[in-house]
Formats: structure tokens, sequence, C-alpha cells
């Protein structure tokens, strides 16, 4: 399983979002290396496929869009649609989702 994040040097909740993550990875037992990248400019946002920051990928699926992401990109911030509102980083939830539909996906199931 590969798991990207990307994060803007002019946005916060980089530790929280990483925080997030390793939450979501250790409850749905997912072990594996994130790669994280930090952009600077819009135009690196494109190169790496960000919509904003934080940008989360499951095996290049958003964990917010799966296949039905926007095509913006951004190095802006980013806010995530929660059931608690909107937020500037996921929950927990949302990516245990994204990565039990991977786990899925490579079953084949």
């Amino acid at each position: 399983m590969e798991i990207s994040l990307v994060l803007s040097d002019t946005c916060g909740y980089h530790e929280e979002t990483k925080e997030i993550l390793k939450q979501a990875m250790e409850e749905a037992g997912v072990e594996a290396d994130v790669a994280v990248t930090v952009i600077h400019q819009d135009e690196e946002a494109i190169t790496v496929n960000c919509i904003a920051s934080p940008t989360i990928r499951i095996d290049g699926l958003d964990i917010e869009y799966q296949e039905r992401e926007p095509e913006e990109r951004s190095a802006g911030q980013r806010y995530f649609n929660t059931p608690s509102g909107w937020k500037p980083y996921p929950e927990v939830g949302m990516i245990v989702r994204a990565l039990d539909a991977a786990k899925q996906r490579d079953s084949g199931a």
C-alpha cells in the first residue's frame, strides 16, 4: 500500500495531520511507510497532484474524494467536510475508511 502526504510550507496543522494519519493507520491495522512531500507554491502542487494542504493519498486516491476528486490544485490550506463541520485536517475515521477501501481493493474483494 502506498501512502503519501503532501503539505504546504505556508499552511499549518502539519503535526496534527501526521498524528491523525498515524492514529488512523494503527486503527486500521496498516503498517506502511508514508512518503511526505513539502511544497512551496501552486506550480509544485500541480506537479505532485496536491488538491491543497494537506493532501493524503492512498494508492493514488485522495482520502476524501477517492475517484471523484476536483481538478483544482493548490499549495493553499485545505478544509475537509467532516461530521463536526469544516476542518483544516481530516478526522481519523475518514482516513480509516480510505485505508479499509484500499485493503479491499488490494485483496480483490
